[in-house]
């Protein structure tokens, strides 16, 4: 072997010789705490009974239920809060009325355009016709006129 591999070696050997790298120590060899017997008196496995004997009721109670010909009782419970069929309907008309209208809107907005504004050159050919020479009824008045400049 060549030196690294040597001086690698002697290192890894010199350190399992002065310091172990685990150390093995058991909770029943250093401790006097006293376990308690296991067996099928705990409580998990009493309460895993308890629900399998409750399971076979309902499933007792449930066949005799349903030998009667009529629904069993958690359907009824279940039926009465549930909405009837005819407020479903009722419900998906209104909001199919609703979404054609909003899409009606939506085209309406979206095809709107500004009105176009037309910009005069030079706006100060209104003051500039000659007051004379005007037929009585031609004349408007744009004293109120108001000249947009953006």
């Amino acid at each position: 072997m060549n030196r690294f591999w040597n001086s690698r070696f002697s290192l890894f050997a010199s350190r399992t010789v002065q310091r172990p790298s685990f150390f093995r120590n058991y909770v029943t060899e250093s401790s006097s705490h006293k376990f308690p017997k296991e067996g099928f008196g705990a409580p998990i496995w009493r309460k895993t009974l308890g629900v399998v004997i409750l399971g076979l009721l309902w499933y007792q109670a449930d066949q005799y239920f349903t030998k009667k010909g009529e629904k069993h009782p958690v359907t009824k419970w279940i039926e009465t809060l549930m909405v009837p069929e005819s407020e479903y309907k009722r419900r998906n008309l209104v909001h199919l009325y609703l979404s054609v209208e909003a899409a009606k809107d939506k085209v309406l907005f979206g095809e709107a355009r500004l009105p176009p504004i037309y910009r005069l050159k030079d706006p100060d050919q209104f003051e500039r016709a000659s007051p004379h020479c005007v037929e009585p009824g031609t004349e408007v008045d744009l004293s109120d006129l108001v000249v947009r400049r953006d």
